[in-house]
């Protein structure tokens, strides 16, 4: 898959995959604005997380089944999400988080 944000051109053939995570995304549309007037309506999606030689992130996802969607994403939220949902694959990337 090959998405082009902000002037950089992100290929995932090119990329490291690095874990599948969980993102919440706001939907916002005629519907829900009707259905749920003055509310945040959501969904959450399995998203793959994808890492580049020089160290950008990469955030993906499917919509509607069919639909590839990619979002760029700091090294900050990178290390939030797995941190949640990879925790190993954290340790691995960063180092041991310390003991409660």
């Amino acid at each position: 898959m090959q998405f082009v944000i902000k002037g950089m051109k992100y290929n995932t053939d090119n990329m490291e995959n690095v874990a599948k995570v969980k993102k919440w995304y706001q939907i916002d549309n005629i519907w829900t604005r009707a259905a749920y007037p003055g509310k945040e309506v959501g969904r959450v999606y399995e998203c793959e997380l994808w890492k580049s030689e020089k160290g950008n992130w990469l955030l993906t996802h499917e919509v509607d089944y069919s639909k590839a969607m990619g979002e760029a994403i700091t090294e900050e939220e990178a290390r939030e999400l797995l941190t949640r949902f990879a925790t190993p694959i954290y340790e691995s990337l960063f180092g041991e988080l310390p003991e409660a």
